[in-house]
């Protein structure tokens, strides 16, 4: 559930963190209401409408955030240490975690308010193929177009092929490199042959023929 999958900044309050020389406590929950400032509810109450996730882990969430990041942001360097304590060892590289980052920071400032960090985490991990493919499509999105190029959905295939070997030799022949994948993808996916792929393009295709979706390797991409 969301309420269970949000837990990343609390969770990580209880082992020692990453980053040098830094040890991380427990926030403890008391009265930490009345320490909020008229700003904090704002950005509670508007985290709230905008997620789902319930006050009680939201008030958690959000004083751990505080705690570990005074400023109120995360800074990419802050994200890499966070990210490492989460993701799979093979996603654990620089320029993976460049992408994660510009899908969690919304509006492209080069830091991520708490607002941004609990949207993400919701989308990340929502029941909805759809929430989660929006996210996906965000961390490929690096120009911020609203659509992905080929070379921005080739890097994606690329990570793919690397992280599965032996792919090129277990694929039928059609899909065996990164490139005719590539191109099936476009031929199938590009509606208006445009060159470019659209969120709805990709959602339209994942309703319309789910076996193709998953046969050309974008459940992975997009839904893992």
């Amino acid at each position: 559930s969301t309420e269970e999958d949000t837990g990343y900044i609390a969770r990580s309050e209880e082992v020692s963190s990453t980053e040098p020389n830094r040890k991380i406590r427990t926030v403890h929950m008391g009265n930490a209401t009345k320490k909020l400032s008229s700003q904090d509810l704002e950005v509670l109450k508007s985290t709230e409408e905008d997620t789902g996730v319930n006050k009680k882990r939201l008030l958690k969430e959000y004083q751990a955030f505080k705690k570990r990041y005074p400023s109120g942001f995360i800074t990419r360097e802050n994200f890499g240490f966070l990210a490492q304590n989460f993701l799979p060892q093979q996603q654990c590289t620089t320029a993976f975690i460049d992408r994660l980052f510009h899908a969690f920071d919304a509006d492209n400032s080069g830091t991520i308010d708490f607002h941004e960090f609990m949207l993400a985490i919701t989308l990340r991990s929502s029941e909805s193929s759809d929430d989660k493919l929006r996210f996906c499509f965000r961390s490929l999105d690096l120009d911020n177009s609203g659509t992905l190029s080929k070379s921005e959905m080739l890097y994606a295939v690329q990570l793919l092929f690397q992280h599965n070997p032996g792919l090129d030799e277990q694929a039928h022949e059609s899909v065996n490199t990164p490139q005719k994948v590539l191109e099936q993808i476009f031929k199938k996916v590009d509606a208006d042959r445009d060159g470019q792929l659209s969120t709805e393009e990709l959602v339209a295709f994942m309703k319309r023929d789910p076996q193709s979706f998953q046969f050309l390797g974008l459940s992975q991409i997009f839904l893992t």
